[in-house]
Order: structure tokens, then C-alpha cells, then sequence
């Protein structure tokens, strides 16, 4: 029974699953090139880009892996070589920069051949499409730059990134195409040629079983990995909890000592969790959940604590 269970809810999970979903987006963007390219296109308008190539798709949903690596959404090269990263984030983990930072090391390895004159490095782009404001200033584009601190001097290191705002309050600054596809990101309606488009090809997509399989098998795959690194944490993190109340049962010199220095410690351990859980790359809605199965803690409890750690 709780096998159906699973099943009907991966299933419903796939059902419901649209372009914001990281294995949808993935497969949509890489196995149909036009659509690469006009996003492209309409993301960074001066370029002149006219031919993307070596387009790939990561074949595990990178943000529900607890590993770390060179793990693109998509990957694709332009006909000048430029090289480009394009994600799809729907929650805030609160480490964007630095989770940029990350990729851009990767692609910068590769933007340079054995022997070639540091002047011939290709220029590297990571995208980051995002259904919430970032920086909170309602922007629907953020680009970032290396300035000098002391002067308004711009350093070119051939690194630019690009941060898509799907919740902007003002479109205007950005062409129509644009603010139509960001506004698809946010609300799931298309009105444009592309966005129309990109969801006839998920439904397309959706008829086709093997890519039903392959979701499912992924969700189960997860949700079992999951399982078994939070009953491992948690497991650890009681342990810590144990002697922590102990400890503060021999301070206290009571019986209720060693039942207060659980309650005292248990804030402690739900943290040292939820940092444990972070650093092997779950997401923040992943650890909630897992916090609220396995403690005490409602989700609510649990989202403050988190936020305390990571949101600064």
C-alpha cells in the first residue's frame, strides 16, 4: 500500500510538473534548439547570437542531488564558442552568488585551450531564470560586474551573469518578448510565439512514456536517498543532542535535569541538521520537510531556524 502510495504521488507530481520544474525545463531547452536559441536571443539581445551548438542537459535534477559537480541544467555553445549556463530556480536557497561563483570556475576551465594566449578566452554567461526577486528592487534583469572598489572602473574578466527576475513589478525596461517569458515563468500562461510553443512541446513531452518513466524512476530514487542520509543525520544529531543533555543534566543536579537538557539542546540539533542537510546539497523545502518528519519542530519552527543559518 504505501508502494501506491508513492506511485500516486510521483505520478501526480508528474501531472502537475510545468516548465519550472527542473527535468522539464531541462528536456525542453535541450532537445529543441530553436527554443535555446531564442531564449538566448531574448536574454542577451546584443550579442547577435545566430547558432547555438553542443547543447546538453543535465541528466540528474542537479537542484535535488546530494552531489556536487560541473551539473548544468543546460549547457550550450554559440557559433563563436562563448559558452553558457542556463538554470531554472524556483525557490530562494539563499546562496545564488556563490552557487554562480561555483559554476563560473567550471566553465572559466574550459573557456582557455592548453597554450592559448589569455586574450583568447572565450567569454563564459551563466543565467540564472529565477521565480523570485533575488535582490528585492523589482528589476526583471540583475547583470553583475567586477568594479574596482575605489572608482567606478569595470575589470573584464569575461565572466558575466545574468539574474532573471520572473516576479518583476515593471517589465518596460526589458523587449516584449521577454517580459512575456518571464511572465510565463511566474504565472504558467503563454502569450507569445515562444512561449506557446515551449507549452505545446510540454504537452507533447507529457505523452511521452519514457520521459513519464524516467521522472517517476527519479522521484523514487530520491525520495529513498533522501530517506536514508536524513535518518543518518538525524541519528548523529540525537546523539550530539543525548550528551548535550546529559551534560546539562549533571549541571542542573536533578532527575529533570537530563529531560531539560534535551529541550535545551534540541534547538541545537535540529540546526546542526539542517546545516548537515544544507551542505549536501538539499534544497530548503527538502530539508523543512525532513525536519518536520523526523523532530518535534512544526514546518513553521523549522523555516526559522533555517533562515536564521542561511538568510543573511
Amino acid at each position: 500500500m504505501g508502494n501506491l502510495s508513492a506511485y500516486e504521488e510521483d505520478l501526480k507530481a508528474w501531472n502537475l510538473a510545468g516548465f519550472k520544474d527542473g527535468m522539464i525545463f531541462s528536456w525542453i531547452i535541450s532537445e529543441h534548439k530553436d527554443i535555446c536559441l531564442e531564449l538566448l536571443q531574448l536574454i542577451l539581445p546584443d550579442l547577435g547570437i545566430v547558432d547555438v551548438e553542443n547543447i546538453k542537459k543535465e541528466d540528474t535534477h542537479k537542484q535535488n542531488t546530494v552531489f556536487h559537480g560541473e551539473r548544468f541544467d543546460i549547457y550550450a555553445e554559440d557559433e563563436h564558442g562563448r559558452m553558457y549556463d542556463i538554470e531554472m530556480q524556483v525557490s530562494d536557497e539563499h546562496n545564488l552568488g556563490k552557487r554562480i561563483s561555483y559554476y563560473q570556475s567550471y566553465l572559466t576551465q574550459h573557456a582557455l585551450g592548453a597554450g592559448q594566449d589569455y586574450n583568447d578566452r572565450v567569454d563564459t554567461y551563466v543565467i540564472f531564470i529565477c521565480d523570485f526577486d533575488f535582490f528585492g528592487a523589482g528589476l526583471p534583469v540583475y547583470t553583475t560586474e567586477v568594479r574596482v572598489k575605489e572608482s567606478d572602473l569595470i575589470l573584464d574578466t569575461g565572466e558575466h551573469n545574468i539574474i532573471l527576475n520572473a516576479k518583476a513589478k515593471d517589465f518596460s525596461a526589458v523587449s516584449q518578448g521577454l517580459a512575456a517569458f518571464l511572465k510565463y515563468v511566474d504565472t504558467d500562461v503563454p502569450t507569445s510565439a515562444l512561449t506557446c510553443k515551449i507549452a505545446d512541446d510540454i504537452i507533447i513531452l507529457k505523452t511521452n512514456t519514457q520521459k513519464e518513466g524516467d521522472y517517476m524512476f527519479y522521484e523514487l530514487e530520491f525520495r529513498s536517498r533522501l530517506a536514508r542520509e536524513t535518518k543518518k543525520v538525524s541519528k548523529e544529531a540525537r546523539k550530539k543532542g543525548l550528551a548535550e543533555g546529559r551534560k546539562e543534566g549533571r549541571k542542573e543536579g536533578r532527575k529533570e535535569g537530563l529531560t531539560e537538557g534535551w529541550a535545551k539542546g534540541e534547538k541545537r540539533v535540529v540546526c546542526d541538521m539542517i546545516s548537515r542537510l544544507n551542505a549536501k546539497g538539499y534544497s530548503k523545502q527538502e530539508i523543512i520537510t525532513a525536519v518536520t518528519e523526523l523532530t518535534h519542530f512544526t514546518a513553521e519552527e523549522a523555516t526559522v531556524l533555517y533562515d536564521k543559518l542561511f538568510v543573511k
